[in-house]
């Protein structure tokens, strides 16, 4: 993809300061959330396989990339807006949307918001399909997430722990890679930090998203990697159940990270 196609804009909403790189010369227009952890670049070697259909908003998430997020957390409405801002300055009434990991679960709990302007579905290993254990949170009272909150910005302390522990195997290699990378620096302990508090609250509603996707007739392609050890493989059947004929399930030869998005290869876009 050629630099001379691929541009930067920052969204001003409320303060804080959305990042976006767009690129593609398409006549539809198509915003990509990342995942968690990862930037607008995660996108890279896919933006020629979406050139000639689409032009894309990539979007860096709160507190990464280049985003500036000055409040404490995030809401579905905040992704909501950010989205609305893309349409006002596009001049667009109907989009995709494409998202990967987090920004998977981004993208379904804006499915029932934006229902009857929305043409594709790209989900790639989205999360909030299926979230075992405390990767929910919903369960968790408010009071106790702000409070445990706290104990984030000390969490490095833990990190000669985590290993000793890792060494003699009494926790999966996952978290303990999970503890290694994200607690090791303050600006990723302020993400842990945020995305604690936040994602109680940022929980896809599956019977709506399908009502919706059914009702509205969204075609919705998920990617699965076989080799994933974050996203369980039956959320592609919890997704398709009862809405066969809108949504395809693609299993890839990939890990979590779907080499960037290429596995989009696998279908005609």
């Amino acid at each position: 993809m050629s630099d001379k196609f691929v541009h930067e804009i920052i969204l001003d909403n409320n303060q804080q300061q959305v990042y976006c790189q767009v690129s593609g010369q398409g006549k539809e227009l198509l915003i990509a959330f990342p995942g968690y952890g990862s930037t607008v670049d995660f996108y890279t070697p896919a933006l020629p396989l979406l050139a000639y259909k689409y032009t894309t908003w990539i979007v860096d998430l709160p507190l990464h990339g280049k985003t500036v997020w000055k409040k404490s957390m995030f809401t579905i409405s905040d992704f909501t807006e950010i989205i609305q801002l893309i349409l006002q300055r596009t001049g667009h009434l109907q989009f995709s949307l494409l998202g990967h990991s987090f920004g998977g679960r981004a993208v379904l709990t804006q499915i029932p918001i934006f229902s009857n302007q929305l043409k594709q579905i790209y989900l790639l290993a989205p999360d909030g399909i299926k979230n075992p254990g405390l990767m929910t949170v919903s369960w968790i009272p408010g009071w106790m997430r702000r409070l445990t909150s706290g104990w984030v910005e000390q969490s490095y302390r833990l990190l000669p722990f985590v290993k000793w522990m890792h060494s003699r195997k009494w926790i999966a290699p996952g978290v303990y890679r999970f503890a290694e990378f994200y607690l090791k620096t303050k600006k990723r302990r302020q993400q842990v930090k945020m995305y604690w508090l936040s994602l109680a609250d940022f929980q896809v509603n599956l019977p709506k998203v399908k009502k919706t996707i059914q009702s509205q007739k969204i075609s919705v392609f998920i990617f699965l990697g076989k080799e994933d050890r974050i996203i369980p493989p039956e959320v592609g059947k919890m997704l398709k159940k009862n809405i066969e004929q809108r949504v395809t399930v693609i299993k890839t030869d990939t890990g979590h990270m779907m080499r960037g998005g290429t596995v989009l290869e696998l279908i005609e876009i």
